[in-house]
């Protein structure tokens, strides 16, 4: 194989135009990971990656993009080279970290101190998460990584991410949630989060507290997933196009749902609610939300039947959210109104 690897990268560096040298190192190193077989030999695996490292620098973004997901999954290559790929921008690395044996425990820890949000939910879903890795995730506190943490069996939870989850899980049911379904699936989760509610944890929300000091948390995870979002304001159940469903079947209405996103001050769902109806660009509405006395949002709403309890929501949160002018927020409920009253005169007369 490795004279075959030799022939095929010498060809490669005599390639001069850059579309014809991605789409080569793209076949190589699909042809590589993806080999059957006998695995390649250390002589091989090293001179493959030294190669593929070389000539790196040479590739556009897409290739590399296609690169790091090929080598993913991989113990075929060196810890070099795996290095070398992670050190990638984070919007092409997700499937390395998620899925890679070669990367190890320090750069693994590191990444999680310094590297994004997307990252991090790569990190948590990796097959064995560690105590001490864990710990280094949860400390940047966002939800969606203790999501992802809590939902993965092969994250090892010590007592300290524990008492973060306690603290993070106060403002969002859906980590309480979770809580209690990974304590119905693991024991030793389970054992601590059952010793903290007896000791009166203060972090604790009571609720999830009482339903673990008393054998009731299938009862409660039950009571958690049937509630939907006009009831709890929860997203979390459901995608944005299995509410998009529920509104076209008239189990919910366009009102209700934008409602509860106000209810739960959900900026980048707001935008994607309002901008769906129009088909505008998320910066789009964002700007129409922004402009005071703004005639073509207003018939967006009154043409989606939003409700003048609903616009008032909407428009003092745009006031404290937005940068929205708080002096105009009368005006603009009154004239809202007006437009509503008028809708509903126009109806009646049509009838």
């Amino acid at each position: 194989m490795a004279d075959g690897i030799v022939q095929q990268l010498q060809h490669l560096a005599r390639e001069n135009d850059p579309e014809a040298r991605s789409l080569l190192i793209r076949k190589i190193t699909a042809e590589y990971a993806r080999r059957t077989g006998l695995a390649p030999s250390e002589t091989e695996r090293e001179l493959f990656s030294a190669l593929v490292l070389d000539l790196y620098s040479q590739i556009d973004l897409s290739a590399r993009r296609d690169i790091i997901t090929l080598l993913a999954r991989t113990r075929h290559i060196s810890t070099i080279l795996a290095e070398r790929l992670a050190n990638e921008h984070d919007d092409l690395v997700a499937s390395l970290f998620e899925f890679s044996p070669m990367l190890g425990d320090k750069l693994l820890l590191h990444s999680a101190r310094v590297r994004s949000e997307a990252v991090l939910r790569a990190i948590a879903r990796r097959e064995k998460v560690p105590e001490d890795l864990v710990d280094a995730l949860m400390s940047r506190a966002y939800n969606s990584v203790v999501s992802e943490l809590l939902k993965n069996l092969g994250s090892d939870f010590s007592a300290n991410a524990l008492l973060l989850c306690s603290i993070i899980c106060q403002t969002s049911f859906e980590i309480q949630s979770l809580m209690a379904a990974r304590c119905l699936s693991d024991q030793a989760f389970h054992g601590r989060m059952k010793s903290r509610a007896e000791q009166g944890c203060p972090f604790m929300p009571e609720e999830l507290a009482k339903a673990a000091r008393e054998g009731r948390l299938p009862e409660w995870v039950e009571k958690y997933e049937s509630q939907t979002l006009v009831d709890d304001g929860e997203t979390a159940s459901l995608s944005r196009e299995e509410f998009l469903v529920k509104i076209n079947l008239g189990e919910i209405t366009f009102d209700q749902l934008l409602q509860a996103l106000i209810r739960k001050k959900r900026k980048e769902d707001i935008i994607w609610l309002l901008k769906d109806a129009p088909g505008l660009s998320p910066r789009a509405m964002q700007h129409l939300l922004t402009s005071p006395a703004n005639r073509i949002l207003f018939r967006l709403l009154v043409e989606k039947e939003v409700s003048v309890k609903t616009f008032t929501a909407l428009t003092q949160w745009r006031a404290q959210s937005l940068g929205f002018p708080d002096r105009h927020v009368n005006r603009e409920i009154e004239a809202y109104r007006q437009l509503m009253h008028q809708k509903v005169r126009a109806q009646r007369s049509s009838l």
